[in-house]
């Protein structure tokens, strides 16, 4: 067996999980993402506010400006919250009852597959489990505590646009409301109680943006890779699935262009099987012989 047939057994035959969590902190996990996602709302709504009120409707002078500020605000708004509640209420992709094994098929294949003590099933390509949601998730790539929710095969795309549109809207709402905090600075404007909460947005939404901007060049790099989260920070990745810029984009946004910027769910395959480059398939097969070769021996 080469270095390469045995990356690929270790990686797909004996793959351990190695973020468990206690079953008695689950609940308090659980509990600590149904705050962030009320937290989180809550920023988000205050910021609406400050813009469009405090900073649109009472500072800007201009009509045109104002309307201006307001239609481009919310188109990006509206992206934005479309794409974030698209991903926190899109379930996240389990494996089909076809993965389940009888307690006889378990004992004879158990050193030959990846399988779930916990959930009782087979686990497909790039499936993992997850200990906060306590089941196994197609093409895990992380459970994010923001969203109370897995982003997986079913929701990275909205995910991955949820960012996208998110910095989009910060870096317009830090130029507007710089725009205005100058204006009181530089006593263009009279001070008045708007003052205050217009430097405190263009304050969060500059925080904003860096943390989102770091956030969206790791996942543009893994998508570019086609590779997750968890597969790039475990290092199990070995190019096995990179297909090239175009196709591995694809296999997230899907083939029609219109629906790309959409979050709406068009990405390819079923999330168990994934296609692979032709140098992989060819150590799959050979690994699969491998594995059939033992099979037979222990048998």
């Amino acid at each position: 067996m080469t270095k390469e047939e045995k990356d690929i057994r270790i990686n797909m035959n004996d793959e351990e999980e190695t973020d468990e969590i206690n079953a008695e902190d689950r609940p308090f996990i659980r509990r600590f993402g149904k705050i962030m996602l009320v937290l989180f709302i809550s920023l988000l709504a205050g910021c609406y506010y400050i813009f469009v009120v405090e900073l649109c409707i009472f500072t800007v002078q201009l009509l045109e400006a104002k309307i201006t500020f307001l239609v481009i605000f919310h188109l990006l708004f509206l992206l934005c919250v479309w794409s974030y509640l698209r991903t926190v209420m899109t379930p996240p992709a389990v494996p089909p009852a076809k993965f389940r094994l009888s307690e006889s098929d378990k004992q004879r294949y158990l050193r030959a597959f990846r399988y779930c003590d916990i959930c009782q099933l087979l686990k497909p390509e790039r499936c993992h489990h997850c200990p906060v949601c306590d089941i196994c998730i197609l093409k895990l790539d992380h459970h994010c505590v923001f969203l109370n929710n897995c982003v997986g095969f079913s929701n990275y795309k909205s995910f991955l646009l949820c960012v996208v549109y998110a910095l989009l809207l910060c870096l317009f709402t830090s130029a507007v409301s710089l725009y205005g905090s100058i204006l009181f600075w530089t006593h263009q404007l009279p001070n008045t109680q708007s003052k205050v909460p217009i430097i405190v947005l263009f304050s969060l939404s500059t925080l904003c943006c860096v943390m989102l901007l770091l956030l969206l060049g790791i996942h543009c790099h893994w998508a570019v890779d086609n590779i997750t989260s968890r597969e790039g920070e475990s290092g199990t990745w070995n190019e096995r699935y990179d297909l090239g810029l175009s196709k591995n984009l694809r296999q997230v946004f899907g083939d029609e262009k219109k629906y790309w910027f959409l979050p709406v769910f068009s990405s390819l395959g079923d999330g168990y099987t994934f296609p692979m480059t032709d140098a992989t398939k060819d150590i799959e097969k050979n690994a699969a012989a491998v594995a059939k070769d033992i099979t037979e021996s222990q048998n």
